[in-house]
């Protein structure tokens, strides 16, 4: 495994402490330290003085975010945040994968709670099992696309029970906490932010050029019309064929059809292409324009905002539409009375995000898969006939203009499309009274509902069979809820303490319906077109939970302090109320010790248990209803049998912490080390058939992580005109699923599109690719079998799909008006498993498998036959590549590691001289993400593009699109 050298960092982090100490102290101390010990939110949106944590959190600003030019607020937190793991869409809109101190849950929720202003949002992992597994289908992406960047003030990261514990089972995981902006008492600002940015392929498999398609080496021939003529193997989808001649001569395949005489039983040299499969993407463009007007009023304060963003991907024909309008309204209406509203609608709209993975319609598994190499582009973009009939090369015969295997990748983008409609309504609105100066009370409703359309088809005279499917859903979560507040001061003492209750209801309901054997009358795209009964189903889920809870927090002499959280859970979907205490400390050291060159300095430690709630309807056991036969329905039940005795999941979880601040806080750290124990597993094990199912839910296991977080703070210059900000982040993580039941020694969580499977086993990290190794002898040999080909092993484990660390390192660099950052992201460990370099091998269409352009010459394996003498055994071309299916499955599999430049930023504040008093301030900003990567195991796959959802599925790719880089600038006028 290629590993990351230390020396760099030690280098870097070395040389940034002795400029440290070079400086002249110019900050004055007060403020910085305030700054450090500055007001934060946390859980429940109640804000706190930093000091008093006793957890870890960390906190980013908005304009991170929004000056980056991002499009979705969480896959922004990659490489800014210690302890957490983000997992950037690998697609259009696509899903964002995000974990905190690893995965505590063998089949339920290891994703963090995400809050807006308060509102538990709904981010619902929507893409079905094969899309997740890379058995294809398209990412719709996660509801959490509907944050708008332009309207985060700050986002505050609590990485685990200890911070979280007060939300209860759905935050066992941790919270992200967004804050939306909001007016300023005593000011008016109207900002108006524009921006455009441009997006181009860059991570994809690298292929042949030399061979063209086929399964010889040598065209066939056929006569037509007393002609003889030299075709290519049209329905193999391989490349295999023919090493390049411009002297060689043949028909293509759309040398046949008489409308298009340009093209008509015309000749053609046997070369590559003028146009490739780099042609077929094209420049995506993504537009955004925001405007927000802020006004204070005598006794209100209200903010609008209206975003609109328009993407267009990389796949022609497919694009994403999305408009956010925003209103927050706060509102004294007496002295002691307040009222505040947040009110937000989003519309996201799009239209053919193209398919990935293993499937009909994705276009990357036609490119880097299966296809013949000779293709030319620019003839493939006439892809429909007259008569509406497909164009395809991968013709059954010459004269047979059938699809074999596969459509024209033109086709697939303009007849194979799908529709996306979302629309939601999120906010909240309350009261606050304040009956004095120590005692308070705030009520509040908050509301997340939205409602989802999904249509997808296929058109008549596809390879696949065609089809219509449509799905549609509701979702609604409402949350009411009361909190008491006591405030005060004894002496040397301070006591912060509130008791409140939740009331939590959420309905969900889904409608599906599908054609079935087909679509009769082409372009007919409705569920009565189906050739035989259509197929309808739906789903409806109602669960609930009340809650109490409470929190003491005591200070002493503002450097030591104690909090207390509890918090105690009703569930409408288990048997048994659940009760989560937390306890956590600090000691700010810095306020007895004194010293100068100490600007802050605190210890914290912290303890939390909670329990998870699980899904509804887990404890019962319900029929399942199958497709109807001969007109009668059919009932069957289920592979897995519910509990009623079911309990929920318990994660407890220890912290210790130290931050501290230097020479004025030039120089600083945080450092955690957390210990997370999950027990009663959730987990649907095998049992006798003979009970009449599969399986049944019971509690089972034990899995534990342990790891360490740090964040690195320096400023190396700091001048009237010059600062250069250092800032590292550093996650490391120890997962291990200790047990499960019994003699049970895996759960397997899904197979891949082939082969591999993805398990939870004992011994392991979560997440192992099992599959077959190579066998090696005494001396680390690899061992040929008697035709020449590597022996396979057993099915063993082949490694986890979790990363040994992650860290990041972002310097900002800031000259008068001028700003600069840029952040590098590193990734070192975990594994993926890669479908398109099995299949690209296996059909000669990767780099590797022209061997220089000498097929001809075969491969000699490197290795021993099993009598231990060195390999002589030559393989032809063709051999040695299907070789990597159906074999050795470690061949493909690759370390996931990566080191990537982020993002980059340069902004400019254009002078008050140069723009007049009409305009309070412009603001010029030049962006770029994921520019570089390097330390890619293979070269051909982004190890981030083997996501395909956010679920617990990772690492399994089966046909990705290429990652992209991404241009761009922002211009914001504010008035």
């Amino acid at each position: 495994m290629k590993k990351l050298t230390t020396s760099l960092l030690v280098v870097v982090l070395s040389s940034s402490v002795a400029l440290v100490n070079a400086q002249q102290k110019k900050n004055d101390t007060a403020s910085q330290t305030k700054e450090i010990e500055g007001v934060v939110v946390t859980a429940l949106g109640i804000k706190r003085e930093k000091k008093a944590l006793g957890y870890a959190s960390q906190e980013i600003k908005g304009d991170l975010i929004s000056d980056a030019g991002q499009t979705n607020a969480v896959s922004a937190l990659s490489g800014n945040v210690a302890g957490v793991q983000v997992t950037a869409p690998s697609s259009m809109g696509g899903s964002t994968r995000i974990t905190m101190r690893g995965i505590s849950s063998v089949t339920g929720e290891n994703r963090p709670l995400i809050v807006v202003d308060g509102v538990p949002l709904d981010n619902s992992n929507i893409n079905n099992v094969d899309t997740q597994r890379g058995a294809g289908g398209r990412d719709y992406g996660d509801a959490t696309f509907d944050i708008n960047p332009d309207d985060i003030e700050s986002v505050t990261v609590l990485k685990g029970g200890p911070a979280a514990a007060l939300y209860g089972y759905r935050a066992g995981n941790g919270a992200i906490i967004y804050t939306t902006k909001s007016a300023k008492k005593g000011r008016t600002e109207v900002q108006f932010n524009t921006g455009v940015s441009f997006e181009s392929i860059y991570i994809r498999p690298k292929l042949q050029n030399q061979y063209g398609g086929g399964s010889e080496l040598a065209l066939q021939t056929q006569v037509i019309d007393g002609v003889t003529y030299n075709l290519p193997e049209f329905g193999t989808d391989e490349s295999w064929g023919p090493k390049y001649d411009p002297n060689l001569y043949y028909l293509g395949w759309d040398s046949f059809d008489p409308e298009f005489g340009g093209q008509y039983m015309k000749l053609k040299k046997w070369v590559a292409p003028n146009k490739d499969v780099d042609d077929f993407f094209r420049v995506g463009t993504n537009y955004t324009n925001n405007i927000s007007v802020a006004k204070s009023f005598e006794n209100t304060n209200v903010r609008l905002s209206y975003t609109n963003t328009k993407i267009n991907g990389i796949v022609p024909n497919s694009e994403i539409k999305k408009d956010n309008f925003s209103l927050n309204v706060s509102s004294k209406l007496s002295d002691n009375l307040k009222a505040d509203a947040l009110f937000n609608y989003v519309h996201t709209a799009g239209f053919n995000r193209p398919e990935q993975g293993y499937g009909d319609n994705s276009v990357a598994q036609k490119f880097y898969q299966w296809g013949q190499r000779q293709l030319d582009f620019a003839e493939l973009q006439n892809y429909k006939l007259s008569n509406g009939r497909q164009r395809s090369w991968n013709r059954t015969s010459w004269d047979d203009g059938t699809p074999a295997f596969s459509d024209n990748p033109y086709w697939t983008i303009y007849e194979n499309t799908s529709d996306d409609n979302r629309h939601r309504f999120y906010g909240n609105a309350g009261l606050t009274y304040n009956f004095s100066k120590k005692v308070y009370v705030s009520g509040k409703v908050y509301g997340d509902t939205y409602s989802q359309t999904i249509t997808s088809r296929v058109a008549v005279g596809s390879a696949a069979q065609s089809e219509y499917n449509v799905r549609k859903s509701n979702n609604s979560e409402f949350n009411y809820e009361g909190r008491l507040h006591y405030n005060d001061n004894f002496g040397d003492f301070s006591l912060n303490t509130f008791a409140g209750f939740n009331i939590m209801d959420r309905k969900w309901d889904i409608m599906e319906g599908n054609s079935v054997g087909g679509l009769i009358i082409p372009n007919l795209y409705n569920l009565a077109n189906s050739r035989e009964i259509p197929k309808a189903s739906n789903l409806s889920y109602h669960l609930g939970v009340r809650s109490l809870f409470a929190s003491v927090s005591l200070g002493y002499k503002d450097f030591l302090f104690l909090e207390a959280t509890g918090r105690n859970d009703w569930f409408s979907m288990l048997k048994d109320d659940q009760f989560y205490p937390s306890v956590t400390g600090s000691f700010v050291f810095s306020k007895v010790l004194k010293t100068d060159w100490i600007s802050f300095g605190k210890v914290r430690a912290g303890w939390s248990r909670i329990a998870g709630g699980s899904d509804p309807y887990i404890r019962g056991t319900f029929a399942s209803i199958g497709t109807a036969f001969s007109g009668s329905p059919i009932y069957s039940m289920p592979n897995i049998k519910g509990n009623p005795d079911i309990k929920p999941e318990i994660k407890t979880t220890k912290e210790i912490g130290l931050e501290m601040n230097f020479f004025k806080n030039r120089f600083g750290f945080d450092v955690t080390y957390y210990d997370v124990r999950s027990t009663d597993l959730i987990i649907p094990l095998p049992i006798d058939p003979a009970t009449g199912y599969g399986f049944k839910r019971t509690n089972a296991g034990l899995m534990t992580n342990k790891g360490i977080e740090a964040m690195v703070n320096i400023t190396p210059v700091r001048t009237s005109d010059f600062s250069w900000d250092f800032t590292w982040n550093f996650t490391r993580n120890r997962n291990k699923l200790e047990e499960l039941q019994g003699n049970l020694e895996n759960y397997i969580l899904t197979n891949a599109p082939f082969r591999v499977q993805l398990a939870a086993q004992v011994g392991y990290s979560y997440g192992v690719i099992l599959g077959t190794d190579f066998v090696y002898d005494a001396n680390g040999n690899k061992v040929v079998d008697a035709n020449g080909r590597y022996k396979a092993s057993g099915i063993k484990p082949l490694g986890s799909v979790l990363p040994d660390y992650n860290m990041g390192f972002r310097n900002s660099f800031k000259y008068k008006s001028f700003g600069l950052s840029f952040l590098i992201d590193v990734q070192q460990g975990g594994k993926y498993f890669s479908t398109t370099h099995m299949w690209g091998m296996n059909n000669g269409m990767l780099e590797e498998t022209a061997l220089g352009g000498n097929r001809e010459a075969g491969v000699i394996l490197p290795g021993v036959k099993e009598n231990g003498t060195p390999n002589d055994i030559r393989l032809d071309a063709a051999t040695w590549g299907k070789s990597y299916y159906n074999t050795v499955d470690a061949q493909n599999v690759f370390d996931a590691s990566y080191i990537k430049l982020r993002d980059i930023t340069l902004s400019y504040d254009l002078p008050k001289s140069f723009i007049g008093n009409s305009i309070q301030g412009i603001r010029v900003s030049a962006f770029a993400r994921n520019l570089f990567a390097w330390n890619l195991d293979f070269k051909g796959v982004d190890p981030e593009n083997t996501s395909y959802g956010s679920g617990n599925i990772q690492g399994l790719e089966g046909g990705s699109l290429p990652s992209t880089r991404m241009y761009g600038v922002n211009v914001n006028f504010k008035f």
